[in-house]
């Protein structure tokens, strides 16, 4: 006997092939593996196509964003809540849900494919996980796997395969890496010296254009290179600064280095004065080698004198480290007023008292102020 559908039946299955989206166009080549910042991550979920989409499972928001994952069975519904909001996903729907946890307010944002379920598991598309988190994900160049790069509200733990820098001259032998990543600061790296590896809890901006840079060279004088690591530790208009964090590898003692900008305000006494229409700057720097310098800047006394200049120069705007011939150095600049740039103070460390100290300091005017250098001793 023939099995016959009634309308109902039929309108009923009809219904439920609209309310989910099939999966019958799905690739069937190899399976996709998925990787978060160069590491392997859920074997048993893997990426696939859907026509021309590209798809991840949900889960992997997990891996690296500060989010808590809710499935509701009954309404077919996944939630997303951070610290601010909550997304809703819904398998079927070309389109998100965001409701702020904190008013009242809210969007729907669409998304370039429909969210899917499929074996008990949600998948949203490439796309959206930037939507989400900022993460960029896409195939490899193999076109094997799926790499996901975490952005920068990323609270990856995990470190990742590449690190954040090398020192050069070491075959690849002394890097560093993120330990931690909380929105746009790094909270924690890993240094690895010779296949030792070590943890420390600095904190730096996670700046993409600035990325920290790594020395390995001998800058105590005791015969052993210790590991130099220098960040940025921000950039603007007239400002970029520096920070610095010396490592001696064996013990994983960290030498004491003073901030550049406070050794020079110690070691360099100023004064700017007025004198007949001119504005004159003076600087006494001590050390094992002391020195002074007089620049004079003609006919400026009207721009605004000593209320646009001040009375003693700045110190520290833009600072700036490296090592070079066995030496940590630092620069520092000199400003009169607020933009009246003067030059630089160049600083060498030498070992001393419970870490590094000064060794010896010496201003170097800028090319275009070396005319208004009146007097060096």
């Amino acid at each position: 006997m023939k099995k016959i559908l009634t309308a109902s039946a039929l309108a009923l299955l009809i219904a439920g092939c609209a309310a989910a989206p099939t999966i019958d166009s799905i690739s069937a080549a190899a399976p996709l593996t998925l990787s978060v910042d160069g590491q392997p991550v859920l074997p048993k979920l893997h990426p696939f196509h859907s026509g021309e989409i590209l798809y991840v499972p949900a889960r992997v928001l997990l891996e690296y964003y500060p989010v808590e994952l809710k499935w509701d069975n009954t309404r077919k519904k996944l939630t997303l809540t951070d610290n601010s909001s909550r997304t809703i996903l819904s398998p079927g729907r070309s389109a998100m849900q965001v409701q702020y946890t904190q008013t009242d307010g809210g969007y729907e944002d669409s998304l370039e494919g429909p969210v899917l379920l499929k074996e008990g598991h949600v998948y949203i598309s490439a796309g959206a996980v930037s939507s989400l988190t900022g993460a960029e994900a896409k195939l490899t160049a193999s076109g094997s796997a799926v790499s996901i790069t975490s952005g920068d509200v990323s609270t990856s733990v995990r470190v990742p395969a590449e690190p954040l820098a090398v020192a050069a001259g070491t075959s690849g032998k002394v890097k560093l890496y993120a330990a931690r990543k909380d929105g746009s600061t790094y909270k924690g790296f890993i240094l690895e010296v010779n296949g030792r590896k070590h943890s420390f809890k600095w904190e730096a901006p996670r700046l993409g254009s600035y990325p920290p840079v790594l020395y390995y060279a001998d800058v105590d004088n005791d015969g052993k290179p210790e590991a130099t690591v220098v960040f940025s530790l921000g950039t603007g208009t007239g400002i970029s600064l520096e920070g610095v964090h010396v490592v001696k590898p064996e013990e994983w003692k960290e030498l004491a280095v003073p901030a550049a900008e406070k050794v020079a305000s110690a070691a360099v006494t100023s004064k700017i004065l007025l004198d007949n229409g001119d504005v004159v700057v003076r600087l006494e720097l001590a050390g094992p080698a002391p020195s002074k310098v007089t620049l004079r800047l003609p006919g400026r006394a009207g721009d605004g004198g000593l209320n646009h200049f001040g009375t003693q120069v700045g110190i520290g705007a833009v600072t700036h480290y490296q090592v070079a011939n066995g030496k940590l150095k630092a620069e520092t600049s000199v400003n009169a007023g607020i933009e009246e740039s003067m030059g630089t103070l160049m600083l060498d460390y030498k070992a001393g008292s419970g870490g590094l100290n000064l060794d010896s300091i010496r201003f170097e005017p800028y090319d275009t102020t070396k005319q208004y250098v009146e007097k060096e001793q």
